[in-house]
């Protein structure tokens, strides 16, 4: 049995998972196998797996494509390791994470070992995927235990805005980090499955949180996350329709399941879904209830963030958050005037201000300069001067 399986669940972005493959070969910690899960519509991956593989690396191809969450199932389900990580395809490891995130283990045994992100931003991701701006600048700290429960709590609180916190953004979640074999299979003894929709990571995290015995963090980023203005987290936060053909996609009855129901065009509130629907598959009397009122209070600033390509669509969903906001109390500010049409350019830099810190910014997406960050030629390449940079101060 190798100490980590990495699955790797992919949709249309071979020119992404090259980066995020050749970091998995750069890895300094050799007692690992890789999973690819490729879930193509138009753009198999097999010829980059081909091109990176080595010794005990599998690929799986699904005959139909399949929801988001059954294609993290099933990559993890093939997964052989005492520990399994999720590396989505457009995440690139430090070629030392898997070292550092066993020496952290070994320090501190747990169900859920979780390391931190930064964001990669592309200066012309139509033009040259690959070149982008970078600077490694988080605040470390040695490994230290943590409280899963405390994190569940937090996260069903909503006391401010989601991702505003660098750390507590990423405990607990799989895709930044890794579950033990014996936690996913408690996971699955007791909800079924391990991933269920709308968001594998949200819905995964509830129940891994009750059911961990551990809960350890590294102290430190181990993950460069490239900000693609094409990605799914991007376009709903860009575009209400979006998010609701996501939504209906997966099944059109979760639209008015929705702890506020049928308000699609706020993330917190289809967050909120997934943390209150995994609730419902965990033991009696083990997770915290919603903060209503503070989901109100969020869900307001996510409709006042939207850009509202539809003035009709911009009515209905306040709307429909008005009189939610009447029935629990809460009191509201009247909605902002309607906006001007947009260019895209100006829809994506106000885009910035709602997409949360922790994801990182796509300020080429808005035509405007990183202000931080030093130019690289990939990912890959940030990846390695971060993993220097954090190695470096760890040694220090």
């Amino acid at each position: 049995m190798p100490r980590f399986s990495v699955v790797v669940p992919t949709r249309d972005r071979p020119d992404l998972l090259d980066f995020c493959l050749g970091a998995l070969a750069a890895q300094t910690f050799d007692d690992f196998e890789v999973v690819v899960s490729d879930n193509p519509t138009r753009l198999p991956v097999e010829e980059v797996f081909e091109r990176w593989s080595r010794p005990g690396w599998r690929y799986l191809r699904h005959e139909q494509p399949l929801p988001m969450y059954a294609n993290f199932e099933r990559g993890c389900a093939e997964a052989r390791g005492e520990y399994v990580a999720v590396v989505i395809d457009k995440t690139v490891l430090h070629p030392s994470a898997l070292e550092v995130a066993d020496r952290a283990l070994r320090g501190e045994p747990a169900d859920i070992v979780t390391w931190r992100n930064e964001g990669y931003d592309p200066v012309d991701e139509s033009r040259d995927v690959a070149r982008g701006r970078f600077q490694a600048g988080a605040v470390t700290a040695e490994p230290a235990v943590y409280d899963a429960a405390a994190e569940l709590e937090e996260r069903f609180a909503n006391p401010t805005r989601r991702g505003t916190d660098p750390v507590h953004y990423v405990r607990g979640k799989i895709v930044f980090g890794a579950y033990s074999r014996a936690l996913l299979d408690r996971i699955g003894e007791h909800t079924g499955r391990v991933f269920h929709p709308l968001a594998p990571d949200y819905t995964s995290m509830v129940p891994a949180c009750v059911l961990a015995d551990r809960a350890v963090d590294v102290g430190r980023p181990l993950l460069v996350s490239y900000n693609s203005g094409r990605s799914n987290g991007r376009l709903q936060s860009l575009d209400p329709g979006h998010a609701r053909r996501f939504i209906e996609a997966s099944d059109p009855a979760i639209l008015e399941a929705l702890p506020i129901p049928g308000l699609y065009a706020s993330h917190h509130n289809v967050v909120a879904y997934d943390l209150v629907s995994s609730a419902a598959r965990c033991p009696k009397e083990t997770t915290p209830p919603l903060d209503f009122p503070n989901l109100l209070r969020r869900s307001r600033e996510d409709l006042d963030a939207v850009a509202w390509p539809d003035p009709a669509e911009r009515i209905a969903q306040y709307a429909i958050l008005d009189r939610a906001e009447a029935e629990h109390g809460v009191a509201s500010a009247p909605a902002p005037p309607p906006a001007r049409r947009r260019t895209p350019k100006a829809v994506l830099a106000g885009a910035l201000t709602r997409v949360p810190p922790v994801e990182s910014l796509v300020y080429r997406a808005a035509g405007l300069p990183n202000p931080s960050g030093k130019v690289f030629g990939s990912p890959l390449d940030a990846a390695r001067a971060a993993d220097e940079h954090y190695s470096v101060g760890a040694e220090a």
